[in-house]
């Protein structure tokens, strides 16, 4: 039946256009007779009639440009034949091709990075509602930590716009035994309508109940992950109403969750839900959790808006809750108001305020990839001004054949779309590869990170807008020239035009690219010379021969007495083993997964006005922590072994808090008090040098030590320096703590040397450089492409004239300073205008490094000289092959 259709649908078309010729031709000879009959001669009646009608072709292509339905059927002309132009010329269709994909594959990379991080909704019902909340505070910070009593307070007050809130106390680490195997459980504790308002349905059993969690202690329920289900416990649907053990409590598996949900915050693969009110079960929790006020760390607080409602119809009334609560309780909602944001896979906070480094990162990069693919559409642009010039008989003919300007022009931008969907099909399977590798990465930390930078629709429908959107940029400037030759020149010229105008324009373009680089390699030298910062950072302590392995004896059902005896015997034992130098407890270790911090009350000192009140970081250490992590003693003494809990509790604090607190003073012997223990002043006995004490990116702040027997804290990391490599001692160090009680999990075993390249020490850093890098050298190789180009193409359409020069006695030198003029010009050019360019986006790119300003002069310099000589290299090919030219094959040249 097709074939039917498309035969007669051909001898349709053969027999309209016979009679519009003939309907042409017949008014162009009515036209004529009307000429002789007035007295001309025939020959010049036809003639004059001819060119009053404008030519037979032209009008019978002005007539079929109104039919119906032509525009689709000259498209579908334009398409095959610039299918065929593209295939006729395979090697400038590959070189187009792969650089487009190149900046469209980079760009959908990055894309795809923001798209999960900031623009994917969670797997919920009507994600678009789901928000949470966060606290402006009043010395211009931001909380987004509730205590329980606070959660209770602001669900009620702000039930006109939100159809419901939900607590979470997020990612906690228990200890599950099951089966007699004892495994961890990364665990959120959720308020008891927390499934029920994301609106999602077990894949087995039930969810947590809204009338369940508000109870200390009570309903001891578990949901599990779907992917922990599957891994832990083969999938076996039988798994719901079987008893297990959440650190030594008994509960009861009630459910799974859905596949693909890996919780609230999906970016940390959440592997079990509790009631809130089994936080008891976690001795991190205080006792007096779900009463106390002043606990503003436990609650993230999540809220659907109503049907209707939207983040800035919310505003008005969380302004008045928060000026409210914060009346009534001044001491502790230091709230100046309060505002919903959006939930999506990056942790909250990360995005809620907009000088946030992630915001910031994201729009670097995408501007960044940007970037390159602004350089691939100028390389490509270059290459169709070029073929444009090659073809200007083509396209004069094409005129002189009946093809208006628009037809021609239109036949350009197909082309140059056809090759934008070429290269847009090469970059999303370069960005597909590339959103893999990411997402494989090992961020080298204990806590369960999952990334997915997968390909969907916002991907796809972002890297096709970029490919249209670069068919149309490279492909206007030709086809607007090629609409715009005249035609009478380019048929007596015999395909020989002027380039001069083509030239300019070329080599204007060639100055955006080499600014372009620029900017790129500046930015990847900044990001480099941060890394190369950080790395030769001054951590305060030697990471060399320091094993650490964690442990959390209350997953395994120790309490704190108990878990105190063990850690004490542990360490009496190791001590006496050959090649251990000195072992310790801490509470938290440098790039390790906790860090913590406390108010202070410090006798004698007043804040300056409007200085924020004493606070400090703090860690909990048993004796030898300074010396198994060589941090100097500069005055006082270590901890002893009676420094016990019923001793007067002691602390040893850092130059920093010393130099904060107690300016000019000796502060050994004076005390201060923490507002979490306020019954225990401690004494300060010795002052300790500055040392990184988190993240290695961290301002180096006050910060205080206390003795582990005065302030138990689990999970606690075990810390031995060794004589010998310590990862030959790991073995024989696990089996120690497996016979001393093989219940116990150990965890986030690792040197502290290989702890500074995970995500708290120089991964991130890594990473950015790695990406900034990478975006650079695809834009100096694209730079360099353009500078050969125009150079090269330059030279050539110079042969002529340099033949001529050296007949005439020109040196070759000359002739290569001639040519290395025109490259240099360009280079010199971009370089400024990239400079200046960059200097723009300094004070961004400067809020993500360290150690090195946005304006650094040694980058600029170095990133400067390098893409002077790479481009100036590439001047020199065409330079050389222009002065050895044959002079007599020169003249001859056409």
């Amino acid at each position: 039946m097709w074939l039917t259709n498309a035969v007669r649908n051909f001898w349709r078309k053969r027999r309209t256009d016979a009679e519009l010729d003939e309907e042409v031709r017949g008014y162009a000879e009515m036209l004529a007779e009307e000429k002789i009959r007035s007295g001309v001669n025939a020959r010049q009646a036809h003639r004059e009639a001819k060119m009053e009608l404008g030519g037979v072709e032209q009008v019978k292509e002005q007539t079929r440009e109104v039919r119906a339905g032509h525009f689709l059927e000259t498209l579908w002309q334009d398409l095959r034949y610039g299918a065929r132009m593209l295939r006729k010329n395979p090697g400038f269709t590959i070189v187009a091709v792969l650089t487009l994909a190149l900046g469209i594959g980079a760009n959908t990379a990055i894309f795809s990075m923001v798209d999960w991080l900031m623009l994917r909704p969670l797997p919920v019902k009507d994600a678009g509602q789901i928000t949470y909340l966060i606290a402006q505070l009043k010395d211009g910070g931001y909380e987004n930590g509730f205590s329980y009593p606070n959660f209770e307070d602001i669900r009620k007050q702000s039930a006109s716009v939100f159809s419901d809130l939900a607590g979470v106390r997020p990612f906690q680490m228990d200890g599950l035994q099951a089966d007699g195997k004892n495994l961890q459980i990364w665990t959120n504790y959720v308020t008891g309508d927390f499934f029920e308002m994301l609106g999602i349905k077990p894949a087995l059993g039930r969810f947590i109940l809204p009338s369940e969690g508000a109870v200390a202690g009570a309903d001891p329920v578990l949901v599990l992950s779907y992917s922990y289900w599957q891994a832990h416990f083969d999938g076996n649907p039988n798994v719901v109403g079987k008893r297990v053990s959440i650190n030594g409590h008994p509960v009861t598996i009630i459910g799974v969750a859905p596949k693909g949900f890996n919780g609230a915050l999906a970016i940390l693969d959440t592997q079990g839900y509790l009631p809130f009110g089994m936080a008891a079960v976690d001795l991190v929790a205080k006792d007096d959790f779900l009463t106390n006020r002043s606990d503003q760390e436990d609650l993230i607080i999540i809220a659907r808006l109503k049907p209707g409602m939207t983040v800035a119809d919310a505003q008005p009334v969380l302004n008045v809750v928060a000026q409210r609560m914060a009346e009534q309780f001044p001491k502790i909602d230091n709230w100046q108001s309060m505002r919903a944001a959006r939930l999506t896979a990056a942790p909250p906070g990360a995005n809620s305020d907009p000088a946030q480094p992630l915001t910031i990162i994201a729009g670097l990069f995408l501007f960044l990839a940007g970037l390159v693919m602004l350089l691939a559409c100028v390389n490509v642009a270059n290459l169709l001004l070029i073929r444009g010039s090659a073809r200007g008989r083509e396209m004069a003919v094409r005129a002189a054949l009946g093809a208006g300007r628009r037809r021609l022009a239109r036949q350009l931008l197909t082309e140059s779309l056809l090759l934008a969907l070429l290269g847009c099909a090469g970059g999303i399977v370069l960005g597909i590869a590339g959103g893999r590798l990411l997402s494989s990465l090992n961020l080298g930390s204990a806590i369960p990170i999952t990334l997915n930078f997968s390909f969907n629709w916002r991907v796809f429908a972002y890297a096709l807008g970029a490919a249209l959107l670069t068919g149309i940029v490279v492909g206007f400037v030709p086809a607007l020239r090629a609409s715009r030759s005249n035609l009478n020149d380019v048929l007596h010229e015999g395909g020989r035009t002027s380039t001069v105008g083509r030239q300019r324009l070329r080599s204007t373009l060639v100055v955006a690219q080499v600014a372009g680089s620029l900017m790129l390699l500046i930015v990847a030298g900044l990001f480099v010379r941060s890394l190369q910062m950080v790395q030769h950072t001054d951590l305060g302590f030697d990471p060399s021969h320091v094993l650490n392995m964690s442990m959390d004896p209350h997953e395994a059902g120790y309490d704190a007495a108990k878990s105190e005896r063990f850690f004490h015997d542990l360490l009496e034992r190791l001590r006496a083993l050959p090649g251990i130098q000195s072992a310790s407890i801490a509470g938290s270790v440098p790039m390790g997964l906790y860090s913590y911090g406390s108010s202070l009350k410090i006798a004698g000192y007043e804040p300056a006005k409007g200085q924020k009140a004493p606070s400090a970081g703090y860690n909990s250490v048993t004796p030898e922590y300074f010396t198994t992590m060589h941090i100097p003693l500069l005055q006082g003494r270590d901890f002893l072994d009676s420094d016990s809990a019923n001793s007067q509790h002691v602390a040893i604090i850092n130059e920093a808090m010393a130099k904060e607190y107690w300016a000019g003073q000796d502060p050994v012997g004076r005390q201060f008090k923490v507002d979490e223990d306020p019954k225990h002043p401690l004494e300060i006995v010795g002052v300790v040098k500055n040392s990184v004490t988190g993240s290695i990116s961290d301002t180096i702040g006050p910060f205080f030590y206390q003795a582990f027997a005065q302030k138990f804290m689990t999970p606690a990391t075990l810390q031995l320096r060794t004589t010998a490599a310590p990862d030959s001692m790991t073995r024989g160090i696990l089996g120690i703590i497996r016979t001393a009680e093989p219940a116990m999990p150990v965890f986030d075993v690792q040197t502290m040397t290989k702890a500074l390249d995970t995500l708290d020490g120089l991964m991130l850093y890594q990473l950015g450089a790695g990406l900034a890098a990478s975006l650079g050298m695809l834009g100096l190789l694209l730079a360099i492409v353009g500078v050969y180009g125009v150079v090269s193409y330059a030279a050539s359409q110079r042969t002529h004239e340099i033949g001529i020069r050296i007949a005439l006695g020109a040196q070759r030198a000359q002739i290569l300073k001639m040519i290395f003029r025109q490259g240099l010009l360009i280079v010199g050019l971009g370089l400024a205008v990239g400079i200046f360019a960059t200097l723009g986006i300094s004070r961004l790119v400067a809020s993500l490094l360290v150690g090195v300003a946005g304006t650094d002069p040694l980058t600029y310099a170095a990133v400067s000289i390098l893409l002077t000589i790479v481009a100036l290299t590439a001047c020199y090919i065409p330079a050389r092959r222009a002065m050895r030219v044959d002079p007599m094959t020169a003249l001859r040249y056409e």
